[in-house]
């Protein structure tokens, strides 16, 4: 079985919170919450802090550059696509329908899905391009 990102995002995750752990002050047996002789030296919790204090930015720059920035690009790459959409332009929707736009208008555009079938939808139930050239080449080179 091929492990998924999530399975991925969520064996790192459980990792950090080890790490994590390890790095909190324990309870010893007998300690007496720390005014008898088993109490730590003066100063000795010092490292925890700084540790926490490094850890918590360095977990949000991961989210950040590694979950949020990319989200927040396709969301832009989409936005660009959905406006710079044209009459001519072939587009695949978000339920699979492969067609040519053949009107646009400010908030929907109409697709023809076959001939003299012209259907409404809005420009965000458009998910990307559909690139016929690409498909195109291994075919003809195989003719040749």
């Amino acid at each position: 079985m091929t492990p998924t990102a999530i399975d991925s995002l969520l064996y790192y995750a459980a990792r950090g919170a080890n790490a994590l752990m390890a790095f909190q002050p324990t309870m010893t047996p007998g300690s007496g919450g720390g005014a008898g002789p088993a109490a730590p030296a003066a100063g000795g919790g010092a490292g925890g802090g700084i540790m926490n204090f490094i850890m918590l930015p360095a977990i949000f720059l991961f989210v950040w550059f590694f979950m949020l920035r990319p989200m927040r690009q396709q969301q832009k790459d989409q936005e660009t696509l959905q406006k710079g959409l044209r009459k001519g332009d072939r587009v695949v929707t978000n339920g699979g329908m492969i067609g040519t736009v053949s009107e646009v208008f400010e908030k929907e555009i109409v697709i023809e899905l076959a001939d003299k079938v012209r259907v409404r939808f809005l420009r965000e139930s458009v998910t990307k391009k559909y690139e016929t050239a690409a498909d195109a080449k291994p075919a003809d080179a195989e003719k040749k």
